[in-house]
């Protein structure tokens, strides 16, 4: 379990040195790490929670880096992830 989840966790630390945030907003980097690494260990993947969400995947993306909002997003976030802005 330990050695899958430090895969995990170094898999997303590759995904996070791409992403377009690193260089800009600090806020929208830590909120993406943030909800990426919540969505890691609820173990939920991009598809199958754009399926949920009935929208597409790149759609998804774009919501987790913050380029767009959904109401619905973020309520999915504050219930299901209990992710909460106040404190970043």
């Amino acid at each position: 379990m330990k050695k899958e989840m430090r895969e995990k966790i170094k898999f997303l630390e590759q995904k996070m040195a791409k992403s377009p945030n690193k260089n800009g907003s600090r806020f929208l980097y830590k909120r993406e790490q943030m909800i990426r690494f919540h969505l890691l260990l609820n173990n939920y993947d991009q598809k199958s929670l754009a399926k949920y969400l009935k929208i597409t995947e790149s759609y998804l993306s774009k919501l987790i880096i913050g380029e767009r909002y959904s109401q619905n997003f973020e309520m999915f976030l504050y219930k299901h992830l209990e992710i909460n802005y106040c404190f970043l």
